[in-house]
């Protein structure tokens, strides 16, 4: 995913399935992600904030995706293609308006833009399980530390095919 013009919810969607996470749970990260901070030229060829309360976690992203009027806007020094809110300073890239035009990805946001606590709960249990996926296994440990890496590199240098380890 770029956030260029070329991402189809198509493709958005199963971008969010190699994540091993729900459509909701996309949603609920992408609207906590893009509630906070804004982008910067330099570093993806967009610009602006998504909200103008850009240190402020919470729906306002998914209210200014239903509230304003966006049209298309060219970042004058890198010619990338992104939306803009009329007459105001808030920004949304192209795959931020799959959230409008997609069926299924309006609803989930409609749900967030008219609930600021169903959002904060459901933003706290996805941003839990990114932060763990694929790393603790409950009370037994973590999983990235399962197999010895001391003892591992002890057997390798012992003339063990790296394969075995």
């Amino acid at each position: 995913m770029t956030g260029e013009a070329t991402d189809t919810a198509a493709i958005f969607k199963d971008w969010i399935k190699t994540f091993g996470l729900t459509n909701q749970e996309m949603a609920v990260l992408v609207g906590g992600g893009h509630s906070l901070g804004q982008m910067h030229t330099s570093r993806s060829g967009f610009t602006g904030a998504w909200t103008s309360t850009p240190t402020t976690l919470d729906n306002t992203y998914f209210k200014n995706l239903f509230e304003e009027r966006y049209e298309v806007y060219e970042v004058p020094s890198t010619g990338k293609r992104q939306y803009k809110a009329a007459g105001k300073e808030l920004y949304m890239l192209p795959t931020d308006m799959l959230f409008q035009t997609d069926a299924e990805l309006a609803a989930i946001a409609e749900d967030y833009a008219s609930n600021n606590e169903l959002f904060l709960e459901e933003f706290a249990a996805a941003w839990t399980k990114v932060v763990n996926i694929d790393r603790f296994d409950g009370p037994t440990g973590n999983l990235c530390h399962q197999r010895p890496v001391v003892a591992a590199a002890a057997t390798s240098s012992q003339g063990v095919a790296h394969s075995e380890i």
